[in-house]
Order: C-alpha cells, then sequence, then structure tokens
C-alpha cells in the first residue's frame, strides 16, 4: 500500500509533544533516504540484464526518497532554520560514490540482495522503535508509513 505525501495530517504537528534529541535523528535520517536513486542506477548496473528487477530497483529508489522527504518536511516544521539541502550537499560526497563502485560491493547478486534485505528489515526496526518511542502525532504517522514500506522494500530484495 503506498502513501504520498499530502496524506500525512501535516496540520497536527504538535510543538509541544517535540523531542529535540529525535530531531536530530529525523534530520540525519532523512539525509540517508535520499540516497536511494544512487543506489538504485548502481544496483541497476549489477542486474543490467533484469528490467524487471530494474524498474522495481527505481520504484524503490522513488520511495526511499519520499521517505527523506517526509522526514526532511517534518525537519524543517520542528526546525524552521532546518534546510536539507545543505547538509545533503555535504553528505554526499562523505558516503562516497556508489554509482561508480565495481559491479558488485558485495561480490555476487545474492551478496548485494543479502545486504539489501538486512538493512531493509534493520531500517524497518529502526522507524517502528522510533513511532513507538515519540509523542509527537506526525512523526509518528511519518514513522509508521515508512516501517511498512521498509518491510515491502525487503520483500522486493528477498525474492529477487
Amino acid at each position: 500500500m503506498s502513501w504520498t505525501l499530502d496524506e500525512i495530517p501535516w496540520d497536527r504537528f504538535d510543538r509541544s509533544r517535540l523531542d529535540p534529541e529525535i530531531l536530530k535523528l529525523v534530520k540525519a535520517a532523512s539525509l540517508v533516504e535520499y540516497n536511494g536513486a544512487a543506489y538504485a542506477h548502481h544496483l541497476c548496473r549489477i542486474f543490467d540484464d533484469d528490467r524487471d528487477f530494474q524498474e522495481g530497483a527505481r520504484h524503490w529508489a522513488r520511495r526511499e526518497i519520499q521517505h527523506g522527504n517526509a522526514l526532511a518536511r517534518w525537519a524543517k516544521l520542528a526546525d524552521p532554520e532546518f534546510d536539507s539541502r545543505r547538509p545533503l550537499i555535504a553528505f554526499r560526497p562523505a558516503t562516497g560514490s556508489i554509482s561508480t563502485a565495481p559491479p558488485s560491493r558485495r561480490g555476487s547478486r545474492s551478496g548485494e540482495m543479502i545486504a539489501r534485505c538486512m538493512v531493509e528489515v534493520g531500517t524497518s526496526s529502526y522507524y517502528a522503535a522510533l513511532r513507538d518511542a515519540v509523542q509527537e502525532p506526525v512523526l509518528k504517522e511519518i514513522c509508521r508509513n515508512i516501517a511498512a514500506d521498509e518491510i515491502r522494500h525487503y520483500k522486493l530484495f528477498y525474492n529477487t
């Protein structure tokens, strides 16, 4: 089941339930989620003969970027001075170039899928824990949506 940024109840944002430490985690998570497109490009190079998987990887990347957008938009509500573009410009070079990596960073297609499965399960757990820990209702909804997406992403990579 897909969701959009327009479906998030942004008007329910409750500043009184904001935790400054959680805000730091959300800002960082938004940066990581934005890397989906670069990693999808990397995966499409590895699976260069599998058009169905490539389409799945591109769809996955769009969802990851949406996660980053949702988290950044929430962070902007919590901290009106937050500009996700500035840290993103600094973050991308620090993470290294994914798109120019050798055909597989994990040694094989199976290795890539195992790594992706582990990341998606871990990320789903992270957002579920964050959802359970926060009191702010908009962030709780965003985390609920992202955690569910990450399990669907796990299934994509597991079934490949």
